[in-house]
């Protein structure tokens, strides 16, 4: 048996160097897989596997799995050691967690935010005692989405030596401040205000509780600096998008593609939006609209028509793209960075968007993107983009500048990870 020196030397000569490597372990809302689904599980796949590819790096991951990611369980980056908890399915134990789980439902006061409901919970608070009982400690913690960032007492008891890192993919109090402004009838917008009010008190407690918080947006970092988040601890990081061909306009362009998780509700209520008050005012023109994204509701596939298609899930979007006159994102809802945005500029398609679509993107109107809030203004820019493939191609070509120089995704990374290992 060796001790002290000697087993560290007798460790180092027959190639144990786990004990040397910065131990990372994540916290997140879903499983890291090259397919993700939607933009913030595309920018956690690509932050979580640079560092598990590092190979001074040792990555443990507890994930929180839903039932249409089970599948990708299995193409998971092999140096991430992976947990993953899920809902149960079936039998007793499916009908006691629905039960239990209520209270996250429907309370606007549950602590994580109604998302993480009380069975998965009791999940992770299993596996973190079990990982603390077989004597693993992690250097560093890093807690994906608002969610697990509300975890991080419960994470604490179990590891208080380490430091513990935010990874705000949005403000998530920002988001429920816009649906309580937007909520219609006084027992509606009481519960959401009620939602709101108790998400920015805990989501702000929870960011004072960390070493270090990444937001993915400027605009988001500015906004927790104005609730008195201490500047120190704050940085931000590129999200990621998909690196799209650029575009070449054409002349015979008559698409209007908006792009997006059509199950979310800041998606499909704007591309209703956009079918109710926008088209009817280009009657007249040979224009169609295309509502690319996955899971699209039944009231939006019962919209389609010879000037309206909705083509649910694609592989590459960057084929509708080709074929479009611009991408238009009318939306009154939602927070954070906006990554379909990203990917339509950097593909160098024409960009009409409002102030939620454009945040924390830092592109100027009339020059990377055209700005628009009224459906007389959506409609009067459509034409005139049509018209005009000069000015289609000016903006191309401004868009594709501006992600060019501000969204490196490489220095990100380094920048991101320089700060974590300096803690």
């Amino acid at each position: 048996m060796f001790t002290g020196f000697a087993a560290g030397i007798h460790e180092l000569l027959n190639g144990g160097y786990n004990s040397m490597k910065r131990k990372i372990l994540y916290i997140s809302m879903c499983l890291p897989f090259d397919k993700a689904f939607h933009a913030g599980g595309k920018t956690f796949n690509y932050y979580i596997n640079s560092f598990a590819n590092d190979v001074s790096n040792e990555v443990t991951l507890i994930a929180k799995v839903l039932p249409d990611e089970e599948k990708y369980i299995d193409t998971v980056n092999k140096r991430i050691k992976l947990f993953t908890v899920s809902a149960h399915k079936s039998g007793v134990k499916k009908y006691l967690a629905y039960a239990k789980s209520i209270n996250s439902k429907f309370n606007p006061l549950y602590r994580y935010g109604n998302t993480l409901t009380y069975d998965i919970y009791t999940q992770i608070e299993k596996r973190l005692r079990k990982l603390e009982i077989e004597g693993y400690e992690p250097d560093i913690v890093i807690l994906e989405w608002t969610q697990m960032l509300l975890f991080i007492d419960c994470v604490k008891k179990n590891f208080p030596r380490a430091k513990y890192v935010a990874s705000e993919h949005d403000v998530t109090f920002l988001g429920k401040e816009r649906r309580y402004r937007a909520a219609k009838g006084i027992w509606n917008k009481t519960i959401r205000g009620l939602s709101y009010k108790n998400m920015m008190s805990r989501e702000l407690t929870a960011i004072d509780g960390c070493d270090l918080v990444v937001t993915h947006n400027q605009k988001d970092k500015k906004l927790l600096l104005d609730h008195g988040i201490d500047i120190k601890k704050l940085d931000v990081i590129a999200p990621y998008y998909e690196p799209l061909k650029s575009i070449i306009p054409s002349e015979s362009a008559r698409d209007i593609v908006f792009y997006g998780a059509m199950n979310r509700l800041e998606n499909y209520s704007a591309a209703l939006w956009f079918i109710d008050n926008v088209m009817p005012l280009l009657d007249n023109i040979d224009i169609r609209f295309v509502v690319v994204g996955n899971k699209p509701p039944i009231e939006l596939q019962n919209r389609k028509n010879e000037r309206v298609l909705v083509t649910g899930f694609v592989e590459d979007v960057s084929v509708y793209f080709e074929q479009a006159v611009c991408l238009v994102a009318p939306l009154f809802l939602g927070a954070g960075i906006k990554v379909k945005i990203l990917e339509a500029l950097t593909a160098g398609l024409v960009t009409l968007t409002n102030d939620i679509g454009i945040e924390g993107i830092g592109a100027v109107d009339g020059r990377d993107y055209i700005h628009c809030n009224t459906p007389d203004e959506y409609s009067r820019h459509i034409i005139e983009l049509k018209n005009d493939i000069i000015l289609r191609k000016k903006i191309s070509g401004n868009a594709r500048k501006l992600i060019c120089q501000n969204y490196d995704l490489k220095k990100s990374f380094i920048n991101y990870s320089n700060k974590i290992y300096r803690l």
